[in-house]
């Protein structure tokens, strides 16, 4: 009877422990927090079916990973897109003359841009636990002097928590202004691919929610 009260109390145990994971992991699965900041009241009411894409970051890697996820993101609403990664080798010290030749010549009827304004990294450093590990060498096994024991240890480790606000802007190749743009966030991420997949999503869906595309 002891022995099935602690089988239901351990399966109990389990049961709260998964519930407990499930619930931190949609707290970390969150999306990134999205503000409007400016919605041109001029704008045509016209969607764009082309974009040249644009992700400047001091991270050459997270904007090649941005710009080829938001290129997946277009894709999947019917959007072709082109990113600039393919024609400039780096983002940062671009002028807007060559972005428009740039934009221009993919045949784009707008721009979208995007800057990643701030990145904050918070390091946590976990230390590594400690267990003791015992053999019997033979005999009685209740004998403490016939065991072995060793230190086993974990070595210490690193956990990063990004959090990355990306301001994006969308312009009209036809006359050059700008008629949209938004903030989005990304909190606590865990590497900045998982920034790159949530940040492009958020932008390819508010410009849905908006009809742009």
């Amino acid at each position: 009877m002891e022995r099935k009260g602690t089988a239901m109390r351990a399966a109990i145990h389990a049961r709260i422990a998964t519930l407990i994971l499930c619930v931190l992991a949609t707290a970390c699965a969150s999306p990134p927090q999205v503000v409007k900041l400016y919605d041109s009241p001029q704008r045509a009411a016209a969607n764009y079916e082309r974009l040249f894409v644009v992700v400047i970051s001091s991270d050459a890697d997270l904007r090649v990973a941005m710009e080829e996820r938001m290129l997946r993101e277009l894709r999947g609403r019917g959007v072709t897109a082109v990113p600039s990664h393919t024609v400039f080798a780096h983002s940062e010290g671009i002028l807007q003359e060559d972005l428009d030749r740039a934009a221009a010549a993919a045949g784009a009827g707008g721009i979208l841009l995007s800057h990643v304004a701030s990145v904050d990294t918070e390091v946590e450093e976990q230390a590594g636990r400690e267990e003791i590990v015992s053999q019997c060498r033979g005999g009685d096994p209740l004998d403490y002097f016939l065991y072995d024991h060793r230190v086993l240890r974990e070595p210490d480790s690193v956990r990063l928590a990004h959090t990355v606000v990306v301001i994006t802007n969308l312009y009209d190749t036809a006359d050059g202004e700008r008629v949209w743009t938004i903030q989005s966030t990304c909190l606590r991420k865990a590497d900045l691919y998982e920034v790159a997949v949530d940040e492009a999503q958020a932008i390819v869906r508010q410009l849905a929610i908006d009809h742009l595309i």
